[in-house]
């Protein structure tokens, strides 16, 4: 690839997801299309494939993106049924995606990744405040839905905070406002789902910053904690006020053994103990993922059945890989969330190894929250920016080692 179209494709892969994407909402994959496939034949032309898919993540993205793509063939009803493994094809170019950015560790600091997230998040945010000032229904993105666009603010917040980890002086706590911002989008477009992943992307956060700012300095940690909880404290306060307070409601009803009358959360529920059903009736290799919703309507009482027309997925991510591919596809949403952990804990120990470990936390926790009520992977948007801030995390945030060139 030449040098010049080398680098504009290096800078587009990192604006476009972390901070064009909210802004460009649903487009984002496809526009990332353009620059992606041509890496990807460029490392099977310079006969790079073996080292671009040579870490565990790498192949195991590829290994999933193969298998599902088998399954969906296996159980399809209809050529555009088999045609489905198509959505998940940015599993596929992982790979040579982490390939081209390791090739240029080094090229953009750390520290510059969780400064790009966190003005995604403001752009994010910006777009949000917009809506609702212009009197929308319900505040959203201009391409994008007000869920996906709060569990994509989510993970950039929670990722550009860890440049605390990156830097020792004062400014560092300015980082605290990015993931700040997003929760406040994610409030104002009145999102619960991707709320469940707070409190544990909140602890791991703590947790993180804790050992490495002040884990030699007993005094200092116990200031943290005070405000962490003082902090945590006003966040529940803020968060349960209006529809976000549901939440609790909702629980206690389902602990209590009531009926539930939100119907939000009542239709998800119905979809859940459907998709169960559903599992069960073809446990190993599932429906097809074209066949999600249909498999479900003979389990649904004649009053829910519309409702298995007017949505396209069961809002959560274990119960769509189960229903669409059986044990097999579980065993594949597992190795696709555990990706970026496993990445990181293999990864060099070099300066920025305890980042990139949190980061990869932080990304894994968002997207098993918004998977728990929301169609994360599958989803074009999701999959595509969850597969590359994992290929920047672990392919770009790293020192670069000593034989290595730029590409």
């Amino acid at each position: 690839m030449p040098t010049r179209l080398a680098t504009f494709a290096f800078w587009a892969l990192l604006f476009l997801p972390l901070v064009i994407s909210p802004l460009l909402g649903l487009l984002t994959p496809y526009a990332a299309l353009l620059f992606v496939i041509p890496l990807f034949i460029a490392a099977l032309v310079k006969r790079k494939f073996g080292a671009a898919y040579a870490s565990w993540e790498a192949r195991t993205l590829l290994a999933v993106f193969v298998v599902l793509a088998i399954v969906f063939v296996a159980t399809a009803d209809s050529v555009s049924d088999g045609l489905r493994g198509f959505n998940f094809t940015m599993l596929l170019a992982y790979g040579a995606m982490a390939w081209f950015f390791a090739g240029r560790a080094g090229q953009v600091n750390a520290e510059h990744i969780t400064q790009l997230a966190g003005l995604g998040v403001v752009v994010g945010f910006l777009e949000v405040a917009v809506s609702a000032l212009l009197g929308s229904a319900r505040a959203t993105g201009l391409n994008i839905g007000p869920i996906v666009l709060s569990n994509a603010l989510l993970a950039l917040g929670f990722i550009s905070l860890g440049g605390i980890l990156l830097r020792r002086d004062r400014w560092a706590w300015a980082y605290v406002l990015p993931p700040a911002l997003a929760i406040a989008a994610t409030l104002i477009t009145t999102s619960r789902g991707p709320l469940l992943s707070l409190p544990l992307a909140v602890l791991a956060a703590a947790l993180f910053i804790w050992h490495e700012r002040f884990g030699r300095s007993r005094r200092a940690a116990l200031v943290g904690l005070a405000a962490l909880v003082v902090a945590g404290g006003a966040l529940v306060v803020v968060a349960l006020q209006g529809r976000a307070g549901s939440i609790v409601t909702i629980l206690n009803t389902l602990i209590g053994g009531g009926t539930v009358v939100d119907e939000s959360a009542r239709e998800r529920l119905v979809f859940y103990a459907a998709g169960w059903q559903s599992f069960l009736a073809s446990p190993w290799i599932g429906h097809g993922w074209g066949n999600i919703m249909p498999s479900i309507q003979g389990f649904l009482a004649p009053s829910d059945v519309g409702l298995a027309v007017t949505y396209k997925q069961l809002h959560n991510d274990v119960l769509n890989f189960a229903v669409g591919a059986g044990i097999v596809g579980v065993i594949c949403y597992f190795a696709i969330i555990s990706a970026p952990l496993v990445g990181a804990l293999r990864s060099p120990r070099d300066k920025l190894r305890a980042f990139r470990l949190y980061a990869a936390t932080a990304l894994t926790i968002v997207y098993v929250g918004g998977g728990l009520t929301d169609l994360m992977f599958g989803f074009e948007f999701h999959t595509f920016l969850f597969v590359t801030l994992t290929a920047i995390l672990l392919g770009l945030c790293r020192e670069p080692l000593p034989t290595e060139v730029a590409r």
